[in-house]
């Protein structure tokens, strides 16, 4: 039997971990385990991040995500780095995909391991054809996914949301130098910078969404130029990040 069958598609465990496959220099391996198969239509399963053994990197977080002072740190490889569940299912002759939850453990912020992840996993949809990404977005993840090209499945929040931003930049003592009509995707608000004054040591337009945005219904297109460019930029920014973090990252990770 096929270690993954749903729809039309079926994939042996070799395969799933060739396609989940990363050089992050932290990850040893993204790990599919199968919960739930309801007759090839729908299948839950959990994702589970195995550390690599040896590796320094700099901790600038405690685990619950409040700054500390930065310590240079080496995993045993015995870490919980973290742990989410996914969904799929059929509709409509199409496989959906959801990004159900994932628990990060917060020490390892800013280390470019949930943006490996999201690289690994967006090859696994597509080998499965999945065109189409939904999310519920909450907490950190208000901001990361905007950065990671998922859109508001609502658009029209956009316009309550850029008000909501112009009184949160006021009350920092800035000024919006945008339209609210320019704010049109969750990308707008996360890679906003107001003329590159930082709020707390975060470009503003990420403060705001960490302090004030709500948690948000999220779509990606894996098909879609603008989600994928804008995916694109953020990870080439986290990695081009990590040499200075992890002792031997190489200057650009292929994260393939």
């Amino acid at each position: 039997m096929a270690f993954l069958e749903i729809g039309d598609h079926r994939l042996n465990e070799y395969e799933v971990s060739e396609l989940l496959a990363t050089d992050h220099p932290m990850v040893e391996a993204f790990r599919f385990e199968p919960q739930h198969n309801q007759g090839g239509r729908s299948l839950h399963f959990a994702l589970v991040i195995v550390p690599r053994k040896g590796v320094r990197y700099l901790q600038q977080r405690d685990g619950w995500g409040d700054r500390i002072e930065p310590e240079w740190k080496t995993l045993t490889g015995r870490e919980q780095v973290g742990r989410g569940n996914r969904h799929m299912w059929v509709e409509m002759d199409e496989i959906v995909a959801s990004n159900d939850t994932f628990f990060p453990n917060q020490e390892f912020n800013d280390l470019g391991i949930g943006s490996a992840l999201y690289v690994s996993m967006e090859r696994f949809y597509r080998r499965l054809g999945i065109r189409r990404v939904t999310l519920l977005a909450v907490d950190v993840g208000v901001y990361v996914w905007a950065r990671q090209g998922f859109a508001f499945q609502r658009p029209d929040r956009c316009r309550e949301l850029a008000r909501s931003l112009g009184v949160f930049l006021d009350e920092e003592g800035l000024e919006l130098d945008r339209d609210f009509n320019e704010f049109t995707r969750s990308w707008d608000f996360a890679n906003y910078d107001a003329s590159g004054r930082p709020v707390d040591g975060y470009r503003a337009g990420k403060a705001f969404m960490l302090k004030r945005a709500p948690g948000w219904s999220g779509v990606r297109y894996l098909d879609d130029e603008e989600m994928v460019a804008v995916a694109e930029a953020s990870r080439a920014e986290t990695f081009s990040r990590l040499p200075g973090k992890i002792e031997g990252a190489p200057g650009t990770l292929a994260v393939r």
